[in-house]
C-alpha cells in the first residue's frame, strides 16, 4: 500500500509541477534550463517506438533530448510493428546500425528494448530510463494493452532486471487542414514537453534517489491541438471504452487473404476517471502503469473459487 500511495503522490506533484506549460500555450514549452549542479548530470536515455526507427515522431524526440544534452541511443523496429504490445521475439533478431548510437531492429518494440539494454549497453551500465514514441496514433483505453508503444515500456519495467522507469508519449496528427508544417511543430511542442516532464524527473531523483517509483511506467497521450487549446495535464486512468472498431474481411483479389478494416468511434460514456473522455476535451492524460494484469478485490475470490477448487488436477 505504500507503493502505491508513494506512486500517487509522485506523480500527482510531477503533474503540478508541469501544470503552467499548458496553461502558457506554446511559450512555455521550450527545452528546460539548467538545473542546480548536483542535479544537472545528463541521463542516458534508450529510445524506441514501434511506428518504425525513422518516423518523425521519434526522430523529433531524439532531437529534442540530444539538444538538451541527454545521452540518446535510439533502438527501434526496422518496420511498422504497430499493435504488437508486450511481444518478445523468440527467434534470430537481425541489428542494422544506421549511424551512431541508432539501430533498426527486426523485431518487435518490446525485443527492441530488452535487445539494446542487454546487448548494446555495457554489461552493468543500463539506460537510466526508456521512451517510447512518439506514437502516431492515441493509445489510450483498451487499446493501451495492444499497443507496442506501451510494450515496449511494459518490457523496461517487467522483464528487466532490474526494471528502468519508461514514458509511452503518443499523440494524433493535427486534421486534414493542417499542413505539414504544422504537424512537424505539433511533434516539436511534444518533444519539448517531454524534455521538461524529464527534467522534473531528474529533480525528483535528486530528492527520493529515484526518476520513477520502482517498476512504475507513465502512459501519457498529447491532443492533437496547437497549444493555445491545451486545456491541461491530468492524471486519469485507462478507460474501458474503446474507440475503436476492428475486424477483417476477405481480400476481393484473393480469398484467402483477409484484410483488417479499423474504424474510430466517438467515446460518450466511460468511467469516471477515463484517460480517452479527457483526451477528447483536450487534456493531455497521464496513466501510471506498472503492468500488472491481476485484477483484485474480494470480489473475484468469491466468484472464481468455487468454480475450481473442486475441479480435480
Amino acid at each position: 500500500m505504500g507503493t502505491l500511495i508513494r506512486t500517487g503522490i509522485t506523480v500527482f506533484f510531477l503533474l503540478t509541477s508541469l501544470l503552467p506549460l499548458a496553461a502558457t500555450g506554446g511559450t512555455g514549452l521550450s527545452p528546460p534550463n539548467n538545473i542546480s549542479e548536483t542535479c544537472n548530470s545528463p541521463l542516458n536515455i534508450l529510445l524506441s517506438n514501434d511506428d518504425g526507427f525513422n518516423k518523425p515522431g521519434i526522430v523529433a524526440l531524439q532531437q529534442a533530448l540530444s539538444q538538451a544534452k541527454h545521452r540518446v541511443v535510439l533502438a527501434a523496429p526496422a518496420k511498422n510493428a504497430s499493435g504488437s504490445s508486450a511481444s518478445i521475439t523468440f527467434a534470430p533478431v537481425n541489428v542494422e546500425q544506421v549511424e551512431a548510437n541508432i539501430y533498426a531492429i527486426s523485431a518487435s518494440p518490446a525485443t527492441s528494448v530488452v535487445l539494446a539494454v542487454s546487448a548494446l549497453y555495457l554489461p552493468g551500465n543500463p539506460p537510466d530510463l526508456v521512451i517510447s514514441g512518439i506514437n502516431k496514433g492515441a493509445n489510450l483505453g483498451p487499446a493501451t494493452g495492444i499497443s507496442g508503444t506501451v510494450g515496449a515500456t511494459t518490457a523496461a519495467i517487467q522483464v528487466i532486471n532490474p526494471p528502468i522507469p519508461a514514458i509511452a508519449i503518443s499523440t494524433d496528427p493535427l486534421g486534414p487542414n493542417f499542413s505539414e508544417k504544422q504537424n512537424t511543430e505539433h511533434l516539436q511542442r511534444i518533444s519539448a514537453f517531454i524534455v521538461k516532464l524529464v527534467d522534473r524527473l531528474l529533480q525528483e531523483r535528486c530528492k527520493n534517489g529515484e526518476l520513477l517509483p520502482k517498476g512504475l511506467a507513465l502512459n501519457i497521450n498529447y491532443p492533437p491541438l496547437p497549444p493555445e487549446k491545451i486545456k491541461g495535464i491530468v492524471m486519469k486512468e485507462q478507460g474501458q471504452a474503446p474507440y475503436f472498431k476492428i475486424a477483417y474481411a476477405p481480400s476481393k483479389d484473393d480469398d484467402k487473404i483477409y484484410l483488417p478494416i479499423f474504424k474510430t468511434q466517438s467515446v460518450t460514456n466511460d468511467i469516471a476517471q477515463s484517460d480517452t473522455l479527457a483526451y477528447r476535451q483536450g487534456f493531455i492524460t497521464i496513466v501510471p502503469l506498472d503492468g500488472n494484469y491481476t485484477r483484485k478485490g474480494p470480489e473475484m475470490k468469491t466468484l472464481l473459487e468455487p468454480l475450481i477448487v473442486n475441479i480435480q488436477p
